[in-house]
């Protein structure tokens, strides 16, 4: 039995629909790529308007990262290279820096700083307002001499027994068994065998006087007393 064409019942229209359709369509709106990913090529870009990427795996860039914009970070970050940073930075956080720190431009610390490790400044220190040392702490210039306030009330000790120290009511200059020493009214110059001690009293000497340059003279009426207590007195 023969074919016959029936021309009302035309495929033409059917094929017109169906590029219609395809012309219209938007295949990638929700769409799904699956193992075989989906590659940008030979100078390709995709540009998101008005839109967002969302990423719950990895995602990963061999080539440079360029954001012209603001970068939000809720999560941890791990950087394993060198970073350069050209602008400013502001931290409101806790930071914690378990490597080497080397800082080649000025620093500007505008809040409380601690340090609990050894703090070495190898170059030039300019302080423009004090310098408080609590706690039992010490200030040592190199190896000879320290501000130590453990001894008496605070004293400069020296590293051959010397010290310049305070007490109460008086400063004074230590060595051995000599001293010197002054308070508000009075001072003593004193070591082992006798003193002399300047006050509004006048001049005390306690101890023998000597002469021990060897010189004399001879001819001369004594004119120098001294007394039980150490008074020098002169004879008219």
């Amino acid at each position: 039995m023969g074919k016959f064409d029936n021309l009302n019942d035309s495929q033409l229209p059917d094929i017109l629909r169906r590029i219609r359709n395809l012309e219209t369509a938007s295949p990638l709106n929700s769409a799904a790529i699956g193992r075989g990913g989906l590659t940008v090529y030979d100078g390709g870009v995709i540009d998101i308007e008005n839109g967002g990427l969302i990423v719950n795996g990895t995602a990963t860039v061999h080539g440079v990262l360029n954001a012209d914009g603001t970068i939000s970070f809720t999560g941890p970050v791990t950087i394993s290279g060198p970073l350069t940073i050209s602008g400013t930075t502001e931290i409101t956080g806790d930071t914690t820096v378990t490597g080497t720190l080397t800082n080649n431009g000025p620093t500007n610390l505008n809040g409380a700083t601690k340090t609990t490790g050894t703090l070495s400044v190898e170059g030039v220190t300019t302080l423009k307002n004090d310098l408080n040392v609590t706690t039992g702490g010490k200030v040592k210039v190199g190896s000879a001499m320290t501000l130590d306030p453990g001894v008496s009330s605070g004293a400069l000790v020296f590293s051959n027994g010397a010290q310049v120290f305070t007490d109460a009511t008086t400063i004074q200059v230590y060595k051995g068994g000599s001293v010197v020493q002054m308070d508000n009214s009075s001072a003593k110059l004193q070591a082992t065998g006798g003193y002399v001690n300047v006050d509004s009293s006048g001049v005390n000497l306690n101890g023998p006087l000597r002469n021990s340059g060897g010189s004399t003279i001879t001819g001369e009426t004594a004119n120098v007393y001294m007394d039980a207590s150490g008074n020098i007195k002169r004879i008219v």
